[in-house]
């Protein structure tokens, strides 16, 4: 099985600005879609709208002797979602059908991004493939100098990718051709945030880098974070929230040379590897390996609540209106109440999970690493 290598790293800081947040491409709502590995370009991890009270499991559609490493993303009504073996499909989100599948000789480890007609899926091998969203044929390859761990962000007609090799690459969404590219010291194996023409970016160096989109160039010196991170900061409000491996979350005002707060509760979060937080209402929800989800306040970093998990959680959790949905490694699938932490549904599988969950026209859909993709909903 594919074994990643760790983080290792540096520092710095940063002077202020104002942005402003972007929604996602498309021409539907973000309720109707999730076409990013956190949902939205902003990280958010979260949809406005309710999901149905009481969840059924809707259908499972099992793939034999693979695993899913990741998430899927959610397009009109399809779902797409790599696995580590290589393939490549795309599913029905009513009832779970195979509409195609394509296989490469490589490992998935992203969620897939989708806009429109597209699908953009990268690779351990590094390489970029733009598929049909309706049939799988390839449109065009691009490759960068190591494994990609995180899907493309969208700005205006360009895609945002980035490589364990430490670059930021711009490239052409219709073409694959590179615009410009953006190398750090360490590697990169989180996916780029949005801000309006800002992206953030951390990194095994320790450091919240601040590009400047239209031109590849850093706004100013990066911001320290204290730790090397592997996860994909989130934007809400003004302000950023990045959780590192040494099990803090950082909080960026990016007006402010200093950070906003900084949380670190040995007994809720021992180290975050590679998931990140989502973000709605004013709370900021974590999942962690010391078996708890919580939520902070996004103003101050103080503990609003927490809940306890009977295992870890390796995945990101998803806010869907005042619930929060979070997948465990004992195979339990949990929705809590934003506000209070509450657990208000709970269905035991019996798969391990890593994938991150996602949500779209009423529905969540999970994927296991017993290969089996699954997808709850109202009957």
């Amino acid at each position: 099985m594919l074994k990643l290598a760790r983080c290792a790293g540096r520092v710095s800081v940063l002077k202020g600005f104002v942005f402003i947040c972007i929604v996602a491409a498309g021409t539907k709502t973000l309720a109707q879609q999730w076409p990013l590995f956190r949902g939205d370009p902003a990280g958010s991890g979260a949809v406005k709208e309710e999901l149905p009270s009481d969840l059924d499991l809707l259908w499972e559609k099992r793939f034999d002797e693979t695993e899913f490493q990741s998430g899927a993303a959610i397009y009109d009504g399809v779902i797409y979602i790599g696995d580590a073996d290589g393939a490549v499909r795309a599913l029905n989100l009513a009832d779970g059908e195979l509409i195609w599948e394509k296989k490469f000789d490589t490992f998935f480890i992203t969620t897939p991004s989708v806009r429109d007609d597209t699908i953009y899926f990268g690779d351990t091998d590094g390489v970029l493939r733009a598929l049909e969203a309706k049939t799988g044929k390839s449109k065009w390859e691009y490759t960068t100098g190591a494994e990609q761990e995180t899907g493309p962000n969208f700005y205006k007609d360009r895609l945002l990718v980035t490589s364990y090799d430490g670059s930021l690459t711009a490239l052409e969404a219709d073409t694959g051709k590179e615009i410009w590219k953006h190398t750090i010291d360490e590697p990169i194996q989180c996916g780029p945030t949005l801000a309006g023409s800002l992206t953030f970016l951390g990194g095994c160096d320790e450091s919240l880098h601040v590009i400047d989109v239209e031109s590849g160039e850093p706004v100013q010196e990066p911001l320290p974070l204290f730790s090397p991170t592997g996860s994909t900061p989130s934007v809400s409000n003004g302000i950023v929230f990045v959780p590192t491996s040494s099990g803090e979350i950082v909080a960026y005002n990016p007006k402010e040379r200093e950070p906003l707060w900084r949380f670190y509760d040995s007994r809720l979060a021992s180290e975050f590897k590679r998931v990140s937080v989502a973000v709605a209402e004013g709370l900021v929800v974590a999942t962690s390996r010391n078996k708890r989800v919580f939520a902070l306040d996004a103003k101050t970093g103080k503990v609003r609540w927490q809940a306890p998990l009977r295992k870890r959680s390796d995945a990101s959790p998803l806010i869907a209106g005042q619930s929060v949905f979070v997948v465990a490694a004992d195979g339990r699938v949990l929705r809590f109440d934003l506000k209070t932490g509450k657990e208000l549904w709970m269905m035991e599988l019996k798969p391990t999970f890593t994938a991150s969950p996602a949500a779209a026209d009423g529905k969540l859909v999970v994927a296991s690493k017993r290969g089996v993709v699954y997808c709850f909903g109202k009957r």
